[in-house]
């Protein structure tokens, strides 16, 4: 059986194509996987690892598990809610800064969270009035 050679041109238009398609393929796989460094791969890996990294809401119901356990958390309506592999958002409302920073720092105990995103408001401070609204003029009504 005898192979068919390609022409010039035919082996630069392949040519070209595969350099097109690489390109493509890697600035998709960049998009797709943002900038992997060495913490970022290791934070994954233990995410994968640890029994709750697999899911999200596995995550967060270990997190308003380990809230709801506490005493002088179990008072306060802190929820857990899933955000993405490994990452927890808690919101909520306290009476003061004491009890939001002791929730943070339970729910940073919880194996498998690498990142927590704290929304977390007080009474007092995070509920003050807003500002009156400002006229054409940039004057009070």
């Amino acid at each position: 059986m005898k192979r068919e050679r390609l022409n010039t041109a035919e082996t630069l238009g392949w040519s070209v194509f595969g350099l097109g398609l690489g390109i493509a393929g890697g600035l998709w796989a960049a998009g797709w996987l943002g900038r992997v460094t060495r913490g970022r791969l290791s934070d994954e890996i233990r995410a994968v690892r640890t029994p709750h990294g697999g899911s999200p809401a596995a995550l967060a119901a270990a997190v308003g598990d380990a809230l709801s356990a506490d005493p002088a958390l179990s008072a306060h309506r802190i929820r857990a809610v899933p955000i993405t592999r490994g990452t927890v958002e808690l919101t909520g409302w306290v009476p003061e800064r004491l009890i939001r920073a002791q929730a943070v720092r339970l729910a940073a105990q919880v194996p498998g969270l690498t990142d927590l995103i704290n929304s977390i408001l007080v009474h007092g401070e995070d509920d003050v009035a807003s500002p009156p609204e400002l006229t054409v003029e940039g004057r009070s009504a």
